[in-house]
């Protein structure tokens, strides 16, 4: 946290002289004597403790004023705020190996529920869109910020043989805004932009996967990628008798270290989805310092009124 005017922040200094008048008002004698019948009785109440709740009012009015003075310093905090500026690609591998039902109940319908928590946990007017990969790659739909249209097409996804990484991160690539041959000499006019890539197997066709990296990276985008399946990539489902061989995670830690992305592995659907979830929590937001004292001087208004209704019960003998 930092302050617009730090000077104000002497004030603070005021707050042990506060402290010090009040403990004073505490020990002053009582100028009006006053007889009491049962000296007795008058003996027991003195010799009671004193509850500290009594002191309860004065702690929160010290709070309150706290945080007036920090409110009047003009604090500021970074906060997270929706950047529209920011378009997002998911790029899905629907390869037949996805039926398997390692992860329940099958990485297809897994990585569908994870796509739909990634676009939910955006802001509403962030930029998302939509590419599918098996031997080749469809757009589905371009960066858009109707998100009713991406989760259309989420529900369309069917699969098919092969698997095609570079095809698919090619072809997300380019529908990304500001990425055609000129973007490279024009880095300053170009949106910010991110492709999230699943895979649960080996490229097997089409681009070479690092080379279309490597052309990202050129182009600003970074590229984020999740390895799906279980430990050993032992592929079996009722449909297909045997896969070997997992996902290729040296080619995904390799896509996403090029682009200054990261690799996340996930073996379960909730492993998944809680990926999804955080990854779309940080893409299409972005961290700025805003003034935060109308929160404090709030804040304190509401522990003043609070300060105000301890003394009351304590007056009246409640608390």
């Amino acid at each position: 946290m930092t302050f617009l005017w730090p000077w104000a922040l002497a004030a603070l200094a005021l707050l042990p002289l506060f402290v010090w008048l009040y403990l004073r008002g505490l020990g002053r004698p009582a100028r009006v004597a006053a007889l009491h019948p049962d000296l007795r009785l008058l003996a027991q109440a003195s010799a009671r403790p004193r509850p500290l709740r009594r002191h309860l009012p004065a702690l929160l009015y010290l709070g309150a004023l706290t945080l007036t003075l920090f409110a009047l310093a003009r604090p500021t905090a970074p906060l997270p705020l929706p950047d529209n500026r920011t378009s997002i690609m998911l790029a899905i591998d629907v390869s037949r190996s996805m039926e398997v039902q390692d992860i329940e109940p099958s990485r297809f319908v897994a990585a569908q529920e994870a796509a739909r928590r990634f676009v939910r946990a955006l802001p509403s007017g962030a930029r998302v869109g939509l590419v599918s990969f098996s031997g080749d790659a469809v757009l589905h739909t371009p960066p858009t910020s109707r998100h009713d249209r991406v989760f259309a097409a989420i529900d369309s996804l069917t699969v098919a043989p092969r698997t095609a990484i570079g095809d698919g991160l090619r072809t997300a690539l380019q529908a990304l805004p500001g990425r055609d041959a000129k973007a490279a000499a024009n880095a300053q006019d170009r949106p910010p932009a991110a492709i999230v890539l699943l895979s649960d197997g080996r490229n097997n066709t089409g681009s070479d996967p690092l080379e279309v990296a490597a052309q990202a990276k050129k182009l600003g985008v970074k590229v984020y990628t999740v390895g799906l399946g279980t430990v050993g990539g032992d592929l079996r489902s009722n449909r297909w008798n045997s896969f070997q061989g997992g996902f290729d995670a040296d080619t995904l830690k390799g896509i996403a270290t090029a682009t200054g992305g990261h690799y996340s592995e996930a073996r379960s659907a909730s492993q998944l989805s809680s990926i999804y979830r955080e990854l779309g929590r940080s893409l299409g937001w972005t961290v700025q310092a805003r003034e935060v004292s109308g929160f404090l001087a709030a804040l304190a208004g509401l522990v003043l009124l609070g300060s105000l209704g301890v003394s009351e019960l304590v007056t009246r003998r409640i608390l």
